[in-house]
């Protein structure tokens, strides 16, 4: 019986129609895997088996913004209960203070449990979250410290592109307690990574490096690119997206000019089939893809797509995102894999590698933006 409805499932996804030929599809596999995780935190697949951390890491939100965007689509409340036993979960971390990731975790979780219910413990542990990652704010540098505990000075002077997506949650906490402390923050360390992480040709720096106690630049570098002046494709899709969000929010215009120059570039270096290779400047066809990146950016640019003033440049994102996505629902969904297990969603992903982790499997953020375009390329079709 699985055999026959896994042929079922295979001549559905081959004929390539609309997206909406795939949310059952996608919906199944979703519930799937969230049962296999059983409440454990998914790190990334090996051979198409999840593997996990022994606590919390920075993609524990994601299953829980799945969980919503499905729910979303299908009016299914499976997913809502599901996603609400995520954010449920996750509260009693609001004051983890070893991660940036705060806006990872809790704005796909308890911010939207809050915005789909209602109910006040959501919005507290959110609203905590964000408390918790203002202490992390570098007055000297005007930037958020990346990684490591507060309690110790180790790493204390680093700074990632990957940030750019957790000031959400900053800007959200304004806009739900009137308290500009948050806003203050979010909008400093995107002009700061505006300044620094942003080359003359809108490429990216992964990693700058500061002096902790002076605020001075120290080095640019990377941490998961090919080499410190090369660009990580994951991180100039960071930067698209989140300087997007920071124009959303903020409607400071050299951020929404920072998203277009950036998405510009990252279009600009993509293969045929427009899903980037792991890093921007390594052009070989025997490079491994990195298809998060691709979903990442696709999702940021219909979100710039909304935000530009001229149709032509609404239409030139618009249509690019739909491509990718189109690209990414065609060719690298867990249905089109040989092997004979795949418990993630999108496939070809690398998540690092130089540690050789994650490298051509799937990871939780992968799964999270690609069904997040899938839920905007819906948006679109029925716009139409």
């Amino acid at each position: 019986m699985k055999k026959i409805m896994l042929i079922l499932l295979l001549s559905v996804l081959a004929s390539g129609v609309t997206a909406q030929d795939y949310i059952k599809v996608i919906g199944d596999q979703l519930i799937k895997k969230d049962i296999i995780f059983n409440g454990r935190f998914p790190l990334y697949t090996e051979g198409g088996k999840w593997i996990y951390s022994k606590g919390l890491n920075w993609f524990s939100g994601f299953t829980s913004g799945e969980l919503w965007y499905m729910y979303d689509i299908t009016g299914n409340e499976e997913f809502k209960k599901r996603a609400l036993t995520h954010a449920d979960s996750l509260i009693q971390f609001a004051t983890k203070d070893d991660t940036h990731d705060l806006g990872f975790i809790f704005y796909n979780s308890c911010v939207r449990a809050y915005q789909h219910t209602g109910i006040k413990k959501y919005r507290d542990a959110a609203i905590l979250a964000a408390r918790t990652l203002l202490q992390r704010f570098n007055s000297k540098g005007n930037f958020i410290r990346a990684w490591g505990s507060l309690q110790n000075t180790d790493r204390d002077g680093l700074m990632i592109i990957d940030t750019m997506m957790n000031l959400e949650l900053l800007f959200w906490a304004t806009n739900e307690t009137g308290e500009n402390a948050f806003r203050d923050i979010a909008f400093k360390h995107a002009t700061t990574c505006l300044k620094e992480h942003i080359r003359d040709n809108y490429s990216s720096y992964h990693v700058v490096e500061f002096d902790a106690n002076s605020g001075k630049v120290i080095k640019k570098k990377t941490h998961q690119g090919y080499a410190d002046e090369s660009t990580w494709a994951r991180g100039q899709a960071w930067g698209v997206y989140g300087f997007a969000l920071a124009y959303k929010y903020s409607g400071d215009k050299k951020f929404l000019s920072t998203s277009e120059k950036m998405t510009d570039y990252f279009n600009n270096n993509l293969p045929e089939d427009l899903v980037p290779r792991w890093d921007l400047d390594l052009k070989a066809d025997s490079v491994t893809r990195d298809a998060s990146a691709g979903a990442i950016a696709a999702s940021g640019m219909y979100l710039l797509s909304e935000l530009v003033n001229s149709e032509k440049d609404q239409q030139k994102y618009l249509s690019r995102a739909l491509a990718i996505t189109k690209s990414l629902r065609d060719n690298y969904l867990f249905t089109k894999s040989k092997r004979q297990v795949e418990e993630g969603i999108l496939l070809h992903i690398v998540y690092n590698h130089a540690k050789g982790w994650g490298v051509d499997e799937s990871y939780p953020a992968g799964d999270f933006y690609f069904i997040e375009c899938i839920g905007k390329e819906l948006g679109v079709k029925q716009k139409k």
